[in-house]
């Protein structure tokens, strides 16, 4: 969503940039051209025959011009200096792109307002054009190059010619328009725009959005950590009593969510927000983990995804546990007998390994409005493949199990209510009141997740 809204605004200014260049293309093919393909110096290739004027204005972008007469038959889509004038105005949109505007203003300048003597104009290098197309490469993405400024015509750009135009000094302090940041970090920059990176703040949310979001989720984070913290605490109080499956399993799912809650309130440490979602030159931490940034994000986003997913994992092992201990009621046998293990084993590693998949795909984003590290913020197929997917699943087996056991219980208390006492059917009841609640609670945390 970030991106897509970047791109909207990028676009906004890039297309303001080739309106120009849109021009272009329509005046270029009504515009005799014969000017641009000879008259070149028989002796020098770097100049060709040109009717010089005076210049009307002595500055190109902003910097002092070192000579008096220049000519516009390099620009296609110019007839005068007004004209050309007007078309270098439209270019400067391009300064809210650093790196483009660095390279492209003596570009412009030598074609728009070249050094013109003696009845010949200087023609601008190959080099100095071929050096724009990487850092301007949001010109060819959006409109693609006007035909005068394309580097593979020989007529108008020649390799090693010596211009007037490169020893001028020119203002090279462009800057990136919100909710862009300069950078020199090339991993920061983004897509189209260097020197230019997102900012960490969620530019989509305001401060107060911001706040309101972080004061939730350390609420709601505390009084997680304060359940959790109790319930395990009783676990181990009575442990001797309590340590026996399918109870035992809650103490795992409580450890779960108590070690993810911390996860999520690490952000309210001094300065933790900005270490864990933002990078050292103030943009957004993105495909993480990278180099030269500490492991901040990527450790609460360990803290949060892997126990997380290991949690809703246990919820599957109890749900079966239920299930299978339903089924036995009135045997002797134990209907987990040497199943325990399985679960640990399934349990912990299969979140494990989807942890270390997305560390190793560089998919974790930071985001400023949930002060987390975690996986699909920018690219939301990897947020379904690794998290709506594996939680659906869960979803679907958890509720099948319980179901089931639920199906089990009212099943025996309609086929045999002479048998059961009161006290029974009662704690049936409870049990089937119980298991609802719990399939509820299930769903929510999905609705939530999704």
């Amino acid at each position: 969503m970030l991106r897509s809204a970047g791109r909207v605004l990028i676009c906004g200014f890039g297309l303001l940039c080739l309106l120009g260049a849109t021009v272009v293309t329509a005046q270029n093919t009504t515009r005799a051209t014969a000017t641009t393909l000879n008259y070149r110096d028989s002796q020098n290739p770097c100049k060709k025959r040109a009717k010089c004027e005076l210049l009307e204005y002595s500055s190109c972008l902003g910097s002092t011009l070192t000579y008096q007469f220049t000519s516009t038959v390099l620009a296609n889509d110019s007839t005068n200096q007004g004209d050309a004038h007007g078309k270098l105005v439209l270019w400067t949109g391009l300064k809210n792109v650093p790196r483009c505007w660095e390279v492209i203003q003596p570009l412009l300048c030598s074609v728009y307002m070249p050094k013109c003597e003696n009845g010949y104009v200087e023609l601008p290098s190959y080099e100095m054009c071929a050096v724009t197309r990487g850092p301007c490469k949001i010109v060819e993405e959006e409109q693609g190059w006007p035909a005068f400024l394309q580097c593979q015509d020989n007529n108008q750009f020649i390799r090693g010619c010596e211009n007037e135009v490169k020893k001028i000094k020119f203002n090279v302090t462009g800057g990136c328009e919100r909710p862009l940041v300069e950078t020199d970090n090339e991993k920061s920059f983004y897509e189209g725009v260097e020197g230019c990176g997102i900012q960490c703040q969620n530019p989509l949310f305001t401060d107060a959005e911001h706040e309101r979001i972080h004061k939730f989720i350390a609420g709601f984070g505390a009084v997680t950590v304060v359940f959790t913290f109790f319930t395990l605490a009783t676990f181990l109080v009575d442990w001797k009593n309590s340590s026996r499956y399918p109870a035992l399993i809650l103490f795992y799912i409580n450890g779960c969510f108590f070690v993810g809650s911390i996860g999520w309130l690490a952000q309210f440490s001094e300065g933790a927000r900005d270490d864990i979602v933002c990078r050292s030159d103030g943009t957004m931490r993105i495909a993480e983990p990278s180099d030269g940034q500490n492991l901040s994000c990527v450790v609460v986003f360990f803290l949060v995804y892997y126990f997380m997913m290991a949690g809703v994992t246990w919820f599957v092992m109890l749900a079966f546990a239920w299930h299978k201990s339903f089924r036995a009621l009135g045997s002797c046998k134990d209907a987990l007998s040497g199943k325990t293990s399985y679960f640990h084993l399934i349990s912990w590693s299969v979140p494990l390994v989807l942890s270390v998949m997305i560390i190793a795909m560089r998919q974790v984003d930071g985001d400023s409005l949930s002060g987390i590290c975690f996986v699909g913020y920018q690219n939301h197929e990897y947020r379904a493949g690794f998290l709506l997917a594996p939680v659906a699943v869960v979803l679907a087996s958890g509720l099948w199990f319980l179901g089931n056991g639920m199906f089990t219980l009212v099943k025996i208390q309609i086929d045999n209510p002479d048998i059961l006492s009161s006290r029974a059917s009662t704690k049936i009841k409870e049990t089937i009141v119980r298991l609802g609640i719990f399939a509820f609670l299930a769903l929510g945390f999905v609705f939530i997740t999704f």
